[in-house]
């Protein structure tokens, strides 16, 4: 069933749904970790941090890291994570 769900689903889709078990997980009530972007020719998935982190003394660079690993993980296209400043519409 999960791979024809995958057939089913777009990559963005699938983003999306590891990026909400990655919140849950790192427990980031207070943060939101948004896909910006996916480009498809290059596998890099684009995201925006903001927010809040209350229960972690980790660094940006580490919380990318780590969300980087999982999407890798959970969606096999994603070949890179990038950040996108907050600030920046």
């Amino acid at each position: 069933m999960a791979r024809s769900l995958r057939r089913t689903q777009s990559v963005e889709d699938r983003i999306g749904d590891a990026l909400s078990h990655v919140a849950v997980m790192l427990r980031l009530d207070e943060a939101v970790i948004e896909l910006v972007q996916f480009e498809r020719a290059t596998g890099v998935a684009v995201l925006r941090l903001h927010g809040d982190c209350p229960d972690c003394a980790m660094s940006v660079s580490a919380l990318r890291d780590g969300i980087e690993a999982q999407l890798r993980m959970r969606v096999p296209e994603v070949r890179e994570v990038r950040t996108h400043s907050a600030d920046t519409p």
